[in-house]
C-alpha cells in the first residue's frame, strides 16, 4: 500500500526506530526529503512569511488528524524547514515517512 494512504501508529512509543537500511529503502519513496541530523527533512521556499504561516496551518490540520507533529523552522522570512522525527521512539520511524508521503501527495504542500 502507498505510504500516503496509510495512517500513523497512534502509539509511537511502541514503535522501534527504523534501521539504516530501512531508512535508505524508504527515502526513495519520498522525493525531495533527505536525512539530516538524524531527522527526515525538507526545505520549502515560499513567497512570504504569511505563506509560511498558511502552509503551517494546513500542516497543523494534517498533523492533528494523524497525531504526529513535526519540528518546524522559518528563516529568512519565507523559507521553511520541516523535520520529521519520532521523539517517543528516539529516531525516525515509519510514521515520519507516512507524514512526508502525505505532504508529497497533497497539492497544498507543493510549492
Amino acid at each position: 500500500m502507498d505510504l500516503h494512504k496509510q495512517r500513523c501508529d497512534p502509539e509511537p512509543s511502541r514503535i522501534s526506530p527504523l534501521a539504516r537500511r530501512d531508512i535508505l529503502d524508504y527515502i526513495d519513496r519520498v522525493p525531495g526529503w533527505e536525512i539530516s541530523e538524524r531527522k527526515l527533512v525538507r526545505k520549502f521556499d515560499l513567497k512570504s512569511f504569511e505563506g509560511c504561516l498558511d502552509f503551517l496551518a494546513d500542516l497543523n490540520d494534517l498533523s492533528k488528524r494523524e497525531g504526529h507533529f513535526p519540528d518546524v523552522m522559518i528563516y529568512n522570512r519565507k523559507n521553511l524547514v520541516i523535520a520529521w522525527y519520532t521523539y517517543e521512539s528516539g529516531g525516525i520511524t515509519r510514521n515520519d515517512f507516512i507524514m512526508a508521503a502525505k505532504m508529497n501527495f497533497s497539492e497544498r504542500f507543493r510549492v
